[in-house]
């Protein structure tokens, strides 16, 4: 267990840059943004507009520029006066109840339903005319880890302080039946009936059918400090400081090898791994803004911290050597490491001056560093001896060559250095220029470059065994194939071909834009922008990778009351010659005193791979859109939209395709009555194709003998995604209802294609018959209605009464089967996936204006 050390340092430095002395509010600035909860973003609560509509000065409804019709502003407040100080508030208070699949984690995601009293929403704002000073105050709460508090005062030219409290759930699984204890901590412990190690798999599916289902969640909490000032009439200064713990357990993995080429072997695991963990953030800045030139100077800095350093588990399962007449060692402990500290800092600086013609020229620079230097783990977690024993003596030496001690790779002392000591170091530099030589001509143009480089290297040794290389498989695999060690050696194992480095992926990209609007008529817009980008990866298949991009939009509104837009853009990727295997470095192939196997090293993917961040692509990408004012109170908006994306490809990603289609209808014929009507769709297309490597031979050409032409397989995904909504609000006299349905329904479907059974790499499930077929459909599917009723009961009082009801439907073909079995031969599965649920949520808040 490790402290979380980093707070305590990190709130001085924060106060020391949040205290520049003079001080003044900077709206662009905060801790955050807008805090929120599912009661407030589904319109639960009260929110009444202005009966004078969307002008003051003009009856009727107003639209913007591009034809849409601007919402009705919310009720303006009464203020009271208290002394010298106005204020105004309103506080809701009330009940809700849920009733249904209350538990089920879809409804439950990213919010908490829990029956009993709740806080709507408390706002309050105190102003003090004399000298601008104010103060507000928001919060909402409907459940004991859902809910929200922020705080703002300062003075209108003066300064802003800023405070968030925010907690926010996230139920990952409400159907985990986990066989060890200790959930939500990193030692994974079996049930008692369990033996580790020595348990057939009725005994781990007993066991499990005695575990009550469970509910896995994750929750967030964040605060946050937030200062913003004036220190001159020219000069802002800003500082923030915020925390985010992160606190609850998840469906991870554990492995001990492959159950599902060992059948009756092995171990495929589903642990539960805990999240506990925070990340604190700085951010300071200083701005100047003159009357030709600004400057921005800004840091940013990021501090993650993990309370553990490992997740350690029991495995329940014996494992069995391959080799007649041998046995395995009783290993059972597993790990895995969890995400290392590390910090982040960023410093930047702009510089922006005016220029003629109505121009501006703009320079950014910044640099940063991020860095890694947790403590390493052991290898591996087990005590006394893992491989397989020979001989029947359990001593691992010359004439016990696969057994292996314990000691030798489950200390620090086996590692080459004790922490990561790893960095990158990141530069940028950006410049843009605008000008606009003719009323009706504007010109722009931006160059940009970026860097990252990686700082040192870890070299994976054993200076106790002179082993290069890591245990696989928390000494699994060693313990089933003999001699499998996973490391190598030049004495004992010259041959073994095994990563032995980290892979450190430096790289750098530069650009340039350049751009043209014309105004071609009073209603007529045309733009133009030529892009190329260069990106060039060290150790990628490719050093260099080229992007140009050419952009034509173009803006009508000639006709009276109709908006129209279009758009298109081709993009074209090449690059210089692929290379298959750049890794060869990262391995043990590299290494002095390596020995090629019999039959030469392995090829390490086949020649004809294109990775789809390096292929040679060419894009395609339009979209139209149309906003047309039926009348004074209505509107009317279209769009249809496309993305094309060919790759140049015979094994990868060759296809992958989008189009969409919206229109939506609004009516607002006065404050006291509006309607809309909303539906959308949109497909993807995917096409990949991929060949199975049948030897591991030194051959990388496809039609070879490694790769040869009926090894290969190609897959077929299809999306299609819709949703739709309806809403009503209409009020009569004192009583104001609203109504309304939305629609969300996503359907994917998969299928596949082989040229014969030496593609697949497990064939055992039995699938029979045909060399093609689809994958059961996937669907995701929720309908919401919901009703509500506000009553004034009086000027400043209100009653709301509300009635949500939802259903949700989902389809996941990768969770079959667990619902009648969660233990497969080696494999437990410790959650059974998502499921449907109805659920219906009523409520009544009393809403009082302060």
């Amino acid at each position: 267990m490790r402290p979380y050390r980093f707070t305590r340092a990190a709130l001085p430095l924060a106060l020391a840059l949040a205290l520049p002395g003079q001080a003044g509010a900077d709206s662009g600035d905060g801790v955050d943004l807008a805090p929120g909860n599912a009661l407030l973003a589904r319109g639960l609560v009260d929110e009444a507009n202005d009966a004078r509509g969307t002008s003051w000065l003009r009856p009727g409804q107003r639209r913007s520029p591009a034809g849409n019709l601007y919402g009705c502003p919310l009720e303006v407040p009464t203020p009271e006066q208290l002394g010298e100080w106005t204020y105004d508030g309103r506080l809701q208070l009330g009940w809700i109840g849920t009733y249904g699949d209350t538990g089920n984690a879809l409804w439950n995601r990213y919010v908490r339903w829990d029956s009993g009293m709740v806080l709507g929403l408390l706002e309050l704002a105190l102003r003090r005319p004399a000298d601008g000073s104010y103060a507000d105050l928001r919060a909402s709460r409907i459940s004991s880890d859902d809910g929200f508090i922020e705080a703002a005062f300062g003075r209108a030219g003066s300064y802003k302080v800023q405070a968030l409290l925010r907690e926010m759930p996230n139920v990952v699984s409400d159907s985990a039946r986990p066989i060890w204890n200790g959930v939500g901590t990193n030692e994974l412990r079996l049930l008692p009936s369990l033996t580790p190690g020595a348990s057939d798999s009725a005994a781990v599916a007993a066991a499990l059918d005695g575990v009550a289902p469970r509910q896995l969640q994750v929750v967030r909490s964040k605060s946050g400090l937030g200062l913003d000032a004036y220190l001159t009439p020219r000069w802002i200064a800003r500082a923030a400081i915020s925390e985010e713990r992160r606190s609850g357990a998840r469906p991870f993995g554990g492995a001990f090898f492959y159950n599902f080429l060992f059948p009756g072997n092995a171990g495929v695991l589903e642990t539960l791994r805990p999240v506990e963990d925070a990340t604190v953030n700085l951010a300071a800045g200083l701005r100047y803004a003159g009357d030709r030139w600004r400057l921005d100077f800004a840091y940013d800095g990021s501090f993650y911290r993990d309370r553990y350093r490992r997740l350690r588990f029991e495995s329940p399962f014996a494992l069995t050597p391959t080799r007649p007449g041998t046995t395995s060692a009783p290993i059972y402990q597993g790990q895995f490491a969890l995400e290392p500290d590390n910090d982040y800092h960023n410093l930047r600086a702009g510089l922006t001056r005016r220029l003629p013609w109505n121009g501006e020229l703009g320079v950014t620079i910044a640099a940063g560093r991020m860095r890694q230097n947790d403590g390493l783990i052991a290898p591996i977690a087990c005590a006394g001896v893992f491989g397989v024993d020979s001989d029947g003596s359990g001593v691992p030496g010359p004439n016990n060559p696969f057994l292996h001690a314990c000691s030798d790779w489950n200390t620090t002392a086996s590692l080459s250095r004790a922490s990561a000591d790893l960095r990158i170091d990141t530069y940028a530099f950006d410049t843009h220029v605008t000008v606009q030589p003719l009323p009706t001509l504007s010109l722009r143009g931006k160059l940009d470059f970026r860097r990252e480089d990686y700082r040192n290297a870890y070299l994976a040794y054993n200076p106790l065994t002179g082993d290069y290389g890591y245990i696989t498989e928390n000494g699994a695999q060693a313990s089933i194939q003999p001699g499998a060690l996973g490391t190598w050696n030049p004495l004992t194992a010259p041959s073994v071909i095994t990563r032995v480095r980290n892979l450190p992926l430096d790289r750098q990209d530069y650009g340039a834009e350049l751009g043209a609007d014309w105004q071609l008529a009073e209603r007529r817009s045309l733009s133009l922008t030529l892009a190329t980008r260069r990106d060039e990866p060290t150790y990628r298949e490719r050093r260099r990778i080229d992007d140009d991009s050419f952009k034509l939009a173009y803006v009508d509104r000639r006709i009276d009351g109709l908006t129209l837009r279009a758009s298109y853009t081709l993009i074209d990727r090449r690059g210089d010659r692929y290379v298959s295997d750049p890794y060869a470095f990262a391995y043990s192939i590299s290494l002095p005193g390596f020995v090629a196997p019999v039959g030469g090293v392995p090829a390490f993917t086949v020649d004809a791979l294109r990775k789809y961040d390096l292929a040679d692509r060419r894009e395609h990408k339009a979209a139209v859109s149309a906003t047309i004012a039926l009348g004074d109170t209505a509107s009317l908006s279209a769009g249809l939209q496309g993305d094309w994306n060919d790759y140049d490809a015979t094994i990868g990603r060759q296809v992958y395709d989008r189009s969409g289609a919206n229109v939506q209808w609004e009516w607002q014929p006065s404050p006291q009555t509006r309607a809309s009507v909303h539906y959308g769709v949109d497909r993807a297309r995917l096409r990949l194709a991929n060949v199975a490597d049948v030897v591991f031979g030194p051959d990388g050409s496809l039609g070879g003998p490694d790769y040869p032409l009926n090894g290969r397989w190609w897959a077929y995904d299809k999306q299609r995604n819709r949703n739709a909504g309806a809403n009503l609000e209409q009020s009569v006299g004192r009583v104001r209802l609203d109504l309304s349905w939305n629609l969300v329904d996503a359907r994917g479907l998969t299928s596949y294609r082989f040229a014969s059974p030496v593609a697949l790499a497990y064939f055992a499930d039995g699938l029979s018959g045909g060399d093609s077929g689809t994958f059961p459909a996937m669907r995701y599917r929720v309908d919401s209605l919901s009703l509500g009723a506000s009553i004034a009961l009086t000027p400043r009082v209100s009653l709301r009464a509300f009635d949500l009801f939802e259903r949700g439907r989902v389809a996941d073909w990768h969770y079959l089967g667990l619902d009648a079995a969660r233990v497969i031969d080696h494999r437990v599965y410790s959650d059974g996936g998502p499921s449907g649920y109805t659920t219906n949520l009523i409520g009544l808040l009393l809403d009082l204006r302060l």
